[in-house]
């Protein structure tokens, strides 16, 4: 029986191998390999070629001592048992991918100490970082930038006095545009489920739907989940409509609080819905299910996490510069939560 040992080992490719091939010099085959070296597109297909040819694949971690960049880009969330993630990481990963960049992702949820989180991004030398959360501690933010690394926030806004950029969601808008969705409705006496002020996403929207009703003459009920899930939301909701009886729809921040206010009210309360309305936020796939159909509000998560790379990319090419703001637009999507729309007057 043949030794293993005595089995001829397969030697890897090297640039002299793709060189010699390609009848280039080897500093032309790495430069080839190199995003942004000065090289010809004839050229560099002669070499992409050969590379094929000989079974060449570029050292990534030789070309990060290389150039100082270890094109590696971290995504950060505290959001990964939210279904709305899901879409956030997809389009995340795939995108760098394609720009042959390396996601590296990062989990805050739970007791995680950020601290550490801090450390191992630091020792990963990441050229740059998106914190896909609005909950997340914005001493967290503030390390991350100070230790100069790159930094977008994505979904939330970043409050503080640091130069941090920040994409998110029209979420003033698509909570002033919820309230118009119940008055058109005829609902007269609405609620709010929400997390606490600190949180962008929630006090935004909630500050949207509060100013429209208040121009209306009505005073929202609120009440304040601890984090955005499924038993957050049916809590708060036994207790805001048991409290407020007299309530007859709620907006919640959130799709999980609005799916677990949908059941309290169907379920635990015996409230006829849409009689009683209700309205989530983020349009993740469950809300479309026809044992909980939700109306909602679809954030585009590619649009977001797109405009969180480029500019991302563009705080790595440009260095410093003036703090950046962009918003994502949000569609409401109408469903058997909420009564319909009254016909116009013939």
């Amino acid at each position: 029986m043949p030794d293993p040992d005595d089995t001829p080992k397969v030697r890897r490719a090297t640039l002299g191998d793709v060189a010699r091939r390609a009848n280039v010099s080897t500093s032309a085959v790495s430069r080839a390999f190199t995003p942004g070296g000065s090289v010809s597109k004839t050229t560099r297909q002669k070499i992409l070629k050969a590379a094929r040819e000989v079974g060449f694949q570029p050292n990534v971690l030789a070309r990060s001592l290389a150039t100082g960049r270890s094109h590696m880009i971290a995504l950060v969330t505290n959001a990964f048992g939210n279904p709305f993630i899901n879409s956030v990481i997809d389009v995340f990963t795939t995108e760098l991918q394609d720009q042959r960049l390396l996601p590296l992702t990062f989990n805050l949820k739970g007791n995680f100490d950020w601290g550490e989180a801090v450390n191992l991004i630091l020792q990963y030398k990441v050229d740059g970082v998106i914190v896909a959360s609005s909950t997340v501690d914005e001493v967290f933010l503030e390390r991350i930038h100070d230790s100069e690394i790159h930094l977008i926030q994505a979904f939330g806004r970043y409050q503080g006095d640091r130069e941090i950029d920040s994409v998110f969601v029209d979420n003033v808008g698509g909570g002033a545009q919820a309230a118009r969705e119940l008055l058109d409705r005829g609902y007269r006496a609405p609620g709010f489920i929400g997390l606490a002020p600190h949180v962008s996403t929630s006090r935004d929207r909630q500050a949207g739907f509060t100013e429209v009703l208040e121009a209306a003459g009505i005073t929202p009920r609120i009440a304040r989940a601890e984090r955005y899930a499924y038993g957050q939301g049916q809590a708060c909701a036994l207790e805001l409509f048991r409290t407020h009886p007299e309530l007859d729809a709620v907006f919640c921040a959130d799709d999980l609080l609005g799916l677990g206010a949908l059941d309290a009210l169907r379920h635990d309360l015996g409230r006829d819905v849409p009689e009683t309305g209700v309205i989530g936020f983020n349009g993740i796939e469950a809300t479309g299910w026809s044992s909980h159909p939700l109306a909602t509000f679809r954030a585009e998560a590619s649009q977001v996490v797109l405009n969180a790379i480029d500019m991302l990319t563009e705080r790595i090419e440009a260095g410093r510069r003036p703090r950046e703001h962009r918003i994502v637009s949000a569609r409401f999507v109408e469903r058997a939560s909420i009564r319909p729309r009254p016909a116009p007057d013939a």
